[in-house]
């Protein structure tokens, strides 16, 4: 499922928010993708458990390895 609206450009900025510049064709700094990852879910979610537990996905929701296997066909969770 791709819910992008726009086409997405690196702008030679890291959109972390740390301010650092990138690679020309990089949105991130390395590892910085998941540090902004990290901060988004922390910051609307409160956690990761709490993140999947809004999107239906935990021990008593929806399995999120077989949701992505079957969405994608592709098994490298």
């Amino acid at each position: 499922m791709d819910i992008l609206k726009n086409r997405l450009v690196p702008t030679g900025k890291c959109w972390c928010g740390c301010g650092e510049e990138t690679l020309i064709d990089a949105f991130f700094k390395p590892g910085h993708d998941r540090r902004a990852e990290s901060s988004l879910i922390k910051l609307r979610y409160g956690s990761i458990a709490g993140f999947l537990d809004f999107h239906g996905f935990g021990p008593d929701g929806r399995n999120l390895k077989e949701a992505y296997e079957k969405e994608t066909g592709r098994g490298d969770v």
